[in-house]
């Protein structure tokens, strides 16, 4: 089972505390620097501390530490973005400045603590972009039947960003270590220092294997890092491969208390800030209710439409309409995508940037739906997943999202394999769901949102199984006009 300390918040954190440490400590010896002494330290403790909350949120809202999930091709790329997060970091140490004049950071100081943070923070990003390639973590498999083979090459030919494949050793075999067989399991302490491995990786049956599973368990033991071939997808894809899944696996997923996190802490985090952002969007929604009205006043403002929520409940899903209400005089239609001609030209505008979707905080106001979860579906389409796909009514086991782990990691979907490569992400997100990857999403969310939406050509290859039969195109009919794809993309 992944550990804590290797969750993707966790990794999040880590990264983010130190740029918040590096921040704050440039700026205390800039202070002392500047004074030749640490003065009124206590009267720039605000500006300094919200120029650092600045940074790490601005950071990671442009990505900017997911560098191995995220793929960019250079580090150009990151830096400039880095480059416009700490510019914003240094407003917000300015506004806080003008806002409370007693906190404001001098021009000598602000020079002196923003020359000394820029490049320290600089070297520590190009440290981290580049951290796969001066130090990835040497793993070995445990690979000899043909079925431990093929995962063995699939895994290598994936090449994750992180990990350098030794080799593998076997288990039962007596041929001499040649190619990338380093040896037998029976002297895995051995190889795993000749080697320099860090970890040992196997498959998941190799534990019902009397003859591996002592020396599996000796080395667990011994302090060697031993875990199954889907932790290691969990922790350095941030998805489970769906063909890895068990049911022992969905159990073991679910061995800590979750109560407090689902019933108490998730919908009292939902009410407050969906309260808050139904007045802050307001001024929005008002926009969208224009629009709907100016360019189709002969029909009705909001659309209603059956989801599949928590447990299999249904409920009636809200969004603006920005369809034409004679979608369908001809009878029910396929949508054709954004270029549909049946979306009136406000309709438009509201899908671009997702205005259809704010009064779906009304769903979870009622408690229908959370702000974070697996994206909800249609009931016929639910039934249709659920015998294509494994394990897919699991994602009914928590209340479904406005936004999702699978809707900031995977690009609009229409097809059955795109539906299972988002289970994935939202069988990840099920077993990892808390307070702090939720509010990850959420920025991560704001992310997409500013982009445009997930792009195909952005995401890295996938670790997927022997070839799928030609995915069946699978739309849900929105509004009972338009069809959306099965699993639509975030609000």
């Amino acid at each position: 089972m992944l550990s804590a300390g290797n969750s993707h918040w966790i990794s999040i954190a880590r990264r983010a505390s130190r740029d918040a440490a590096l921040f704050v400590l440039c700026f205390l010896i800039a202070n002392y620097i500047r004074f030749e002494s640490f003065w009124r330290l206590d009267h720039y403790a605000l500006s300094i501390g919200v120029g650092a909350v600045s940074l790490v949120t601005a950071a990671y809202i442009f990505g900017l530490y997911s560098v191995e999930s995220r793929g960019r091709s250079g580090f150009v790329v990151h830096s400039l973005l880095f480059t416009g997060a700490f510019a914003i970091a240094f407003i917000m140490v300015t506004i806080v400045g003008y806002v409370d004049f007693g906190t404001r950071v001098g021009r000598g100081f602000m020079a002196l603590g923003v020359s000394m943070a820029f490049p320290s923070l600089m070297i520590h990003h190009w440290a981290l972009f580049n951290k796969h390639r001066f130090a990835p973590e040497r793993v070995a498999f445990i690979a000899e039947s043909p079925e431990e083979l093929l995962e063995y090459e699939r895994i290598k030919s994936l090449k994750p960003r992180g990990i350098e494949i030794v080799g593998r050793l076997s288990v039962h075999a007596t041929a001499e270590a040649s190619g990338d067989v380093l040896g037998r399991l029976k002297y895995a302490s051995r190889l795993m220092v000749k080697h320099r491995l860090n970890r040992l990786v196997f498959s998941d049956w190799r534990l019902e294997d009397p003859y591996a599973r002592p020396f599996l368990r000796r080395l667990r033991y011994s302090g060697v890092t031993c875990t199954p071939l889907i932790s290691l997808c969990e922790e350095y894809l941030q998805y489970v491969p769906l063909h890895l899944v068990t049911h022992e696996w969905l159990m073991h997923s679910e061995s800590s208390p979750r109560e407090l996190y689902f019933r108490k802490l998730k919908r009292t985090f939902d009410i407050l800030t969906s309260l808050v952002l139904l007045v802050l969007l307001s001024p929005v929604m008002f926009a969208g209710v224009c629009l709907v009205k100016f360019f189709s006043p002969e029909g009705p403002l909001f659309f209603r439409q059956e989801r599949v929520g928590r447990f299999g409940k249904t409920f009636q899903i809200l969004k603006l309409r920005s369809m034409r209400p004679d979608a369908e005089k001809d009878g029910p239609q396929w949508s054709s995508g954004a270029q549909d001609s049946r979306v009136f030209p406000g309709g438009a505008l509201l899908r671009k940037y997702r205005i259809d979707e704010i009064p779906q905080l009304i769903n979870i106001l009622r408690g229908d739906m959370s702000f974070v979860g697996p994206r909800p579906e249609q009931p016929a389409f639910v039934a249709t997943l659920a015998e294509a796909l494994p394990f897919y009514e699991e994602r009914h086991m928590i209340h479904p999202g406005l936004t999702g782990w699978a809707q900031v990691c995977y690009p609009y979907g229409a097809s059955t394999e795109d539906a299972r490569c988002k289970l994935e992400y939202d069988l990840y997100y099920l077993k990892h769901a808390g307070v702090i990857f939720d509010l990850l999403v959420l920025l991560d969310t704001v992310r997409v949102v500013l982009i445009g939406g997930m792009k195909k050509e952005a995401q890295r290859p996938r670790y997927q199984p022997t070839l799928m039969p030609s995915p069946v195109k699978v739309k849900s009919q929105e509004e009972g006009h338009a069809a959306e794809p099965v699993q639509e993309a975030l609000a």
